[in-house]
């Protein structure tokens, strides 16, 4: 080998190493972790309570029904103020027998986002949040219940888990990652009652006024701790203005009575 083609293959080798050298390791993927409040199951079903049961983006995906550790996926829109808060899931089977309630701290989200530019910390993706099931026969069971709507997931913004606390929004979820929602599925318990949404819409000229979203029944035989889902487009909602998602109300009526509306603080 003459000096010119020595040369040129140190050369070569040099800037191989250099590039493999200057490589960076992939960065580890950033997911907050619940911990489990309480889970079980619920042999005696009560059909009243709570008319709000889930807020899920569309498809929303399924669990995981080989492993413990779940992972869900939770829209947190640039702007929502979580310093203080944390977030509670109460997660309900369409039959009411499973039901789980968990707890997610945002302290690594809020340190997080501290130390991030502005640009880097806009919001572009759904963030993941784990957890370990202590009842993983329902996950594996999961497919044995037919669809839709099979379980039901609600995740509220709120400054502790208590259910006496007042909720300041809702976040749409989802076991698939998403990123900004555009349809959503609103999960109700309707009590047997016609139940819609009620959005409000501003228009360019100010002008506001009140759209309603009809709820439909859940085709399934099985129907106790919710039985009706409203789809909401956010797109067709926008083409007749400015959609005041968090002012977002839950109406249920038999005829021209209406049972108490139900604030639905949609964060997105």
């Amino acid at each position: 080998m003459n000096g010119a083609t020595l040369a040129a293959a140190l050369l070569a080798g040099l800037l191989t190493v250099s590039a493999t050298q200057a490589q960076t390791p992939e960065a580890v993927e950033f997911a907050l972790e619940a911990r489990i409040l309480n889970e079980g199951y619920e042999p005696a079903v009560d059909v009243s309570g709570r008319t709000l049961m889930g807020v899920m983006a569309e498809p929303s995906g399924h669990p995981d029904g080989d492993d413990q550790t779940q992972r869900l996926y939770l829209w947190l829109p640039d702007g929502l103020d979580i310093q203080g808060h944390r977030i509670c899931i109460s997660l309900n089977s369409r039959d009411g027998h499973y039901t789980s309630l968990l707890d997610v701290s945002l302290e690594r989200l809020v340190a997080r986002r501290s130390g991030l530019e502005e640009r880097e910390a806009e919001n572009t993706e759904a963030m993941p949040v784990d957890f370990v099931t202590r009842k993983p026969e329902y996950y594996t069971q999961y497919d044995q219940t037919p669809p839709p709507h099979r379980l039901a997931v609600l995740a509220e913004l709120k400054s502790d888990c208590s259910p006496a606390t007042p909720r300041e929004a809702v976040l749409v979820a989802a076991w698939r990652s998403f990123s900004a929602p555009q349809t959503l599925s609103v999960l109700a318990n309707s009590s047997r009652l016609e139940t819609l949404l009620a959005v409000l819409v501003e228009a360019p000229e100010g002008e506001r006024r009140q759209l309603g979203v009809m709820c439909q029944p859940i085709e399934a035989p099985q129907r106790i701790a919710y039985d009706a889902a409203c789809r909401l487009d956010i797109a067709r909602l926008r083409r007749e203005g400015d959609p005041l998602i968090k002012e977002t109300l839950l109406v249920r009526r038999r005829g021209s009575s209406l049972a108490s509306q139900v604030p639905v603080e949609l964060a997105l």
